[in-house]
């Protein structure tokens, strides 16, 4: 089978497409013939390096979409969302055929694509989790949640409104980007090219702040969002693509007082995810959310899709056909 892989760390140039022996489901496990696999930051992270657990040669892809086609545990034919640990510590979704236990294996809303449901698994189930489990949601709540353009604060924002949130205000680094929101229906949406993000929440709320910020950017960003939060605000973050290294002013966590906090989906109880599930599931179903996709590419073209995702900051996924 074909299978996209790395045999040294590096640029996007490392990436092949291999040929390998197609893999066999062990006892309780399924087989995966895969139809879709999303491409994603992680990704990048672990072919340069950066992620000690993953060592060459590796696969990557964290989730994707596929048909079950041998094994147990669920019906031959079965569309499914895969979702786990793969491209971490084994190999990934960017090949052929993929193992996977059911519990792994989550079958696919009919109202769905292959394409579209391959940008499911990691982006919402990391926003569910982290809006219920991060910010305390509640009906009501007013949020920030800025970059509307990327994976997971897409899913957020989507999830807050279909949940019943008071207001979800975002942000786009570009013009482009702010217009391309504002046509697919996001209100609130600051142009960081024109205004600072603070500027532009104090704008829309009357200076009075918003009640919680899901940070998935860091950077310059998270400072931002903790001057946007307002009375006893708070600020959940679980990302860092824009910077590891944020500045912030300790005046808006003496005198708010605001506070910071790290969430990482990971770590959430069994549970949690079971429960984030039941909802997103459902959201998709009556079509309330709903992934946008950004791109597709074929698979022997995944380093030019890995460069895309990382340097031309597309809207929505990008993701790998099969």
């Amino acid at each position: 089978m074909r299978t996209v892989r790395f045999d040294e760390y590096g640029d996007y140039d490392v990436l092949k497409v291999v040929e390998v022996p197609e893999p066999a489901p062990g006892p309780g496990e399924v087989l995966v013939q895969m139809r879709a696999a999303a491409v994603n930051p992680f990704d990048d992270s672990v072919r340069r390096g950066k992620i000690a657990q993953v060592k060459p040669p590796a696969t990557p892809g964290n989730e994707g979409t596929g048909v079950v086609v041998a094994g147990d545990g669920l019906p031959i034919g079965t569309r499914v969302m895969l979702v786990g640990s793969f491209g971490f510590g084994r190999p990934g979704t960017w090949q052929e055929y993929v193992t996977a236990s059911p519990s792994e294996a989550i079958p696919v809303p009919a109202t769905l694509s292959d394409v579209e449901a391959s940008a499911v698994p990691v982006a919402y189930q990391a926003a569910q989790l982290a809006l219920v489990n991060g910010c305390a949601f509640v009906p009501g709540i007013n949020l920030l949640i800025p970059g509307v353009g990327g994976s997971v604060a897409n899913a957020a924002i989507q999830l807050a409104r279909a949940q019943g949130a008071g207001r979800v205000i975002t942000s786009a680094g570009r013009t482009a980007k702010a217009e391309r929101a504002a046509e697919l229906g996001f209100a609130d949406v600051i142009d960081l090219s024109s205004e600072s993000l603070s500027e532009g929440v104090r704008r829309l709320t009357g200076g009075k702040g918003v009640d919680a910020a899901l940070d998935t950017i860091g950077g310059p960003i998270t400072g931002e969002a903790l001057a946007s939060v307002g009375r006893n605000g708070l600020v959940v973050v679980m990302g860092y693509a824009g910077g590891t290294t944020p500045t912030i002013d300790v005046m808006h966590l003496i005198w708010k007082p605001a506070r910071i906090a790290g969430f990482n989906g990971m770590f959430q109880p069994p549970e949690a995810y079971a429960e984030a599930w039941s909802v997103i599931l459902r959201l998709l179903s009556e079509g309330q959310v709903r992934p946008l996709i950004d791109r597709t590419y074929p698979l022997e073209q995944a380093a030019e899709a890995s460069r895309h995702l990382a340097e031309d900051r597309p809207f929505g996924k990008v993701v790998l056909t099969l």
